[in-house]
């Protein structure tokens, strides 16, 4: 028997998975736009721009007709002691911040997850994250003010010593200034950084704390058999975007804590005093390029040994 095949014109095309994607999670999507276009407009428009350092950038004649002049900016950048010990600066600032700040948060999540009092819990995680929502200049203008010749911690050191000590100007002593820098960075984000690491730990299955108390092991075998190996993937991910701002430094707080007693430059410093305020934009879009350049190795290497070593992966 002949079979006969019946075709449908009227039967919609299935759809593609993009759009049905898009339609299921429409309300997820709508939040997230907001910040697709922030990050479009402030990231990928000015992206042109990156031209500027492989020109001799003249305000008057434009971006376009500007005469090229290669890599010569970037060769400049090694060529310049100042830029050579900003770039040092930079690197030193940024490790230290990482091996200090990095583990803070996992410590600080540790150590509020073993507090039973819910009321005094609540309080201390609200407290510790809270400096989070304070500009950098704010924190900075609370470091004066504590570490003032007449402030609260002169005050506090002369009344333990008696009243026979002297006053210590902390603002101007170089050796300071960088384990001020790491104790400001750590104090403003520490309470912040303890939101995600408290909740990859309550995702852990409460089962695994009960067979491990069975098996007689204490707290601290706990954390170390199941709580930190439950953060790994948390820990990971959060690393390999760490490491992309390797090279990077917060500006607005080294800039902010510099005065006439200091000698400490970053990239950021040094792009903005010579290439912003002096006019020198070629320079500073050299530098930027190569920071950018040198966070993309580092995120797309970080990546690959975290996938390689342990499967995680963020792509």
């Amino acid at each position: 028997m002949r079979k006969e095949i019946i075709f449908n014109h009227s039967a919609k095309p299935p759809r593609s998975r993009f759009i049905r994607a898009l339609r299921k999670n429409s309300f997820g999507y709508m939040l997230m736009l907001p910040s697709i276009v922030l990050t479009f407009v402030f990231a990928y428009v000015p992206m042109p721009g990156i031209i500027a350092a492989f020109k001799d950038y003249n305000i008057f004649l434009g971006l376009w007709n500007s005469p090229w002049v290669g890599i010569e900016h970037v060769r400049e950048i090694f060529e310049t002691p100042m830029l050579r010990q900003a770039i040092f600066n930079t690197l030193e600032l940024s490790v230290l911040t990482i091996l200090v700040g990095f583990p803070a948060p996992i410590i600080l999540a540790l150590m509020i997850n073993e507090v039973k009092d819910g009321l005094f819990k609540r309080s201390v995680q609200t407290l510790s994250y809270l400096p989070h929502f304070l500009s950098w200049i704010a924190v900075v203008g609370l470091a004066y003010s504590f570490l003032d010749l007449y402030g609260p911690l002169n005050d506090l050191l002369l009344k333990l010593s008696g009243g026979e000590g002297e006053r210590i100007m902390f603002l101007s002593k170089q050796e300071l200034f960088l384990p001020f820098l790491l104790l400001l960075s750590v104090w403003k984000e520490v309470g912040w950084g303890t939101v995600v690491y408290l909740a990859a730990i309550t995702s852990i299955d409460p089962s695994l704390y009960e067979a491990a108390k069975i098996d007689g092991a204490n707290r601290w075998k706990q954390h170390l058999y199941i709580t930190l190996p439950g953060l790994k993937m948390t820990t990971i991910l959060l690393l390999i975007f760490t490491l992309g701002t390797l090279f990077n430094s917060n500006f607005e707080l080294v800039y902010g804590m510099q005065n006439a007693f200091i000698s400490y430059d970053v990239i950021s410093t040094i792009v903005y005093s010579s290439g912003i305020q002096q006019g020198n934009y070629s320079m500073a879009a050299a530098v930027g390029f190569l920071q950018g350049l040198v966070a993309l190795l580092l995120t797309v290497g970080a990546n690959t040994i975290a996938k390689k070593t342990t499967g995680i992966s963020i792509w």
